[in-house]
């Protein structure tokens, strides 16, 4: 990787949590399908039952990552972390060479994206920039995604709305949809055998929009008696430039030993977000 390329990293990932959110976070409005009938819902609620059970039951989360970003023509590789505390922090730290390059930050009341490269920082919470308050961004619904759980938009328990799931199977999968967003179609892809969710899609209903949202999981390891995908990727379309994030994990622990809150070097200058998607269009 070049080392200009390092510049372009920070507004990279702004742009691909920009699209994370504005594909994720609608709010579901509506009591499930009006076709379903009983035996189909009972029998989706039991199903959602045994993925939610399924899930992993450590607190946090910690691990070695690689990660693969790319976005148009460029192609990053990067080292670093991932650690995790549910309910609480999801944190992405970024290295070259050994050394941090970017850290992105997302906590119940703000997301932080530091470049230390540029020694910049932008801060915000989710009502603060327009394309976040207009999607009502969730962090819950975030973090259900990394940890690769079952999630209802705008419900922070899921087992409040196991019954809003519409189910079918075919071979190795079982498919959970929620269809009953005003504006987004939810489906988890699943495997039968396991519970385990192998996929996930965000699709706008109207078919002319072009944004969604697709996570893959898998290489599945044993993690603190569950199973946990250690291999993700993250494919956002909808913007200036598709994004691709890849996440390779490696040594997961439930390591709770580390600060869940990052200060910020006095010294670095900060950033509003329509400043860093602007410095995004101009790279070729």
């Amino acid at each position: 990787m070049k080392l200009k390329n390092i510049a372009h990293i920070a507004p990279l990932l702004l742009t691909a949590a920009m699209l994370f959110s504005c594909s994720t976070s609608r709010k579901v409005q509506g009591t499930g399908s009006a076709t379903a009938g009983k035996a189909e819902t009972k029998a989706a609620a039991a199903y959602a039952t045994k993925v939610t059970d399924n899930a992993a039951t450590a607190t946090c989360l910690s691990a070695r990552a690689s990660y693969a970003l790319q976005a148009g023509s460029k192609d990053i590789s990067l080292g670093g972390t991932l650690r995790m505390k549910k309910d609480d922090v999801i944190r992405l730290s970024m290295t070259f060479l050994g050394m941090e390059v970017v850290r992105m930050e997302f906590t119940p009341d703000k997301v932080l994206v530091i470049d230390r490269f540029n020694k910049q920082y932008v801060e915000a919470s989710y009502s603060d920039a327009a394309f976040l308050r207009s999607a009502s961004l969730d962090f819950y619904t975030l973090q259900a995604l990394f940890w690769d759980e079952l999630f209802y938009p705008g419900k922070r328990n899921v087992k409040e709305a196991l019954s809003e799931y519409a189910i079918s199977s075919s071979g190795e999968h079982t498919l959970l949809s929620l269809t009953s967003a005003p504006k987004l179609n939810y489906d988890f892809l699943t495997l039968t055998a396991s519970h385990l969710i192998d996929r996930v899609s965000v699709t706008p209903k109207n078919t002319q929009a072009t944004e969604s949202l697709v996570c893959k999981y898998g290489d599945f390891a044993s993690f603190s008696g569950k199973k946990f995908p250690t291999s993700i990727s993250i494919v956002a379309k909808g913007g200036k430039r598709d994004v691709n994030l890849g996440i390779t994990l490696s040594r997961l622990s439930d390591d709770s030993k580390w600060e869940t809150r990052t200060t910020v070097p006095s010294n670095y200058k900060k950033r509003n977000i329509e400043d860093v998607l602007s410095q995004l269009s101009r790279i070729q």
